[in-house]
């Protein structure tokens, strides 16, 4: 599949154009928190460059971290794969020599229009970049336009984007009317001028691909939206009840694991529950949402907060936890099993720990949701992999 994506997109004529450029192709690669098979995409680009024997381009790799931060260790591990696939076509650090984006440190971004990337992608003329289609909370759908802008930009230009989650637009699995996606929209537009573009998406289900485009970036992800939800979509009447399975990577933290919440929110009637059941064996993660939700008990109360103290990244995750559970707003109860953050956090934060399933069974029965009127049964769902799976209430 990702051999025939890249034969009809035309990477060979793409990578043909570097040559005769004596460009170096930019390759903009994930990092561990999103679920790509890098290795695969990489090696069928890598297999397709061959051909050009030594008319083929340079390469350097930049691994887009955007905000997210990973000790050297975690590093080794994720570039493990990506190293060997190099190695299997004959090509040694020096030959395709890896950067780790920081957003951090000014002196490795560079201007882009009114933006501030990586200075590698800046500097190109010929980036590809790989990336995994997934359902995203507020930005509609992550894939390889997301990689190569928020993936590289400045920390706090990633903050002015993601401050446009608190507004009703953001939503999974929309694009049109979502001001976060414009904003990503916004840095594609910019980086593409002077410089070719080359997508590669990946639509991984199981931890296997099962459909891949490739192409112009925003054409590609637009070829892949209807693939996407086919996968990523489903209808359901309202419930009272729904229990938010979180598998790995998006499980590392509760920072990421946020997203099984998030995905499933709209089907869960105003005071039903939701348990959300994810590792987070690196605890919280950015911590930024945990200390607001710390100071604010209610909705208004976060929202006074971002007001007077302006918007930082994590925010969004906070105002929106308050519109789902204050009781003024939708009155909503969210249990948590998550075995890497202590009680004391979670209940500071407003959410029930539980210990087991068995605990977040006795506690779901406890739940007004749960009672029985007028011999009508509540109902309930328990949604698998729901970093990567969104419910919508069919109309």
């Amino acid at each position: 599949m990702l051999a025939a994506a890249l034969a009809s997109a035309g990477l060979e004529a793409f990578l043909s154009r570097a040559s005769a450029a004596r460009e170096t192709v930019t390759v903009v690669v994930n990092d561990p928190h999103r679920p790509t098979r890098t290795d695969l995409a990489l090696a069928t680009v890598l297999a397709v460059r061959a051909r050009l024997g030594g008319e083929a381009p340079a390469l350097r790799i930049v691994v887009a971290a955007g905000s997210h931060r990973a000790e050297q260790a975690e590093r080794e591990a994720h570039l493990g794969p990506i190293r060997a696939a190099l190695a299997d076509a004959g090509l040694g650090p020096e030959a395709a020599p890896i950067t780790w984006h920081d957003a951090t440190d000014a002196a490795s971004l560079a201007p882009v229009g009114p933006f501030r990337l990586q200075r590698d992608v800046a500097a190109a003329r010929f980036v590809l970049a790989i990336g995994s289609l997934e359902p995203h909370y507020f930005a509609g759908v992550t894939g390889a336009h997301k990689t190569l802008s928020i993936g590289v930009l400045a920390r706090d230009e990633i903050e002015a984007n993601h401050a446009a989650a608190l507004e009703p637009g953001a939503r999974p699995l929309a694009l049109d009317g979502n001001p976060v996606h414009a904003g990503i929209v916004a840095i594609v537009d910019a980086l593409a001028a002077g410089r070719e573009l080359f997508a590669v998406n990946e639509l991984i289900v199981g931890g296997r691909v099962v459909a891949a485009t490739a192409g112009e970036p925003l054409a590609a992800l637009r070829e892949a939206v209807p693939l996407v939800r086919e996968v990523a979509a489903v209808a359901t009447a309202p419930v009272d009840l729904v229990v938010s399975q979180v598998e790995p990577p998006l499980d590392r933290s509760l920072y990421q694991a946020d997203k099984g919440i998030k995905n499933v929110e709209a089907a869960v009637r105003r005071g039903g529950a939701i348990v959300l059941e994810a590792a987070c064996l690196r605890g919280v993660g950015i911590d930024r949402f945990v200390r607001l939700l710390e100071r604010a008990a209610t909705l208004e109360a976060a929202r006074r907060v971002v007001a007077e103290e302006g918007y930082r990244l994590g925010d969004h995750k906070a105002v929106r936890l308050r519109a789902l559970t204050d009781p003024a707003a939708r009155d909503v109860a969210v249990g948590a099993i998550t075995p890497g953050v202590s009680e004391a956090t979670l209940r500071a934060i407003g959410l029930t720990p539980l210990r087991d399933r068995a605990a977040a069974a006795e506690w779901l029965a406890e739940r007004p949701a749960a009672a029985v009127a007028d011999g009508v049964r509540p109902t309930g769902l328990v949604v698998a992999d729901a970093g990567n799976l969104v419910l919508e209430v069919s109309s």
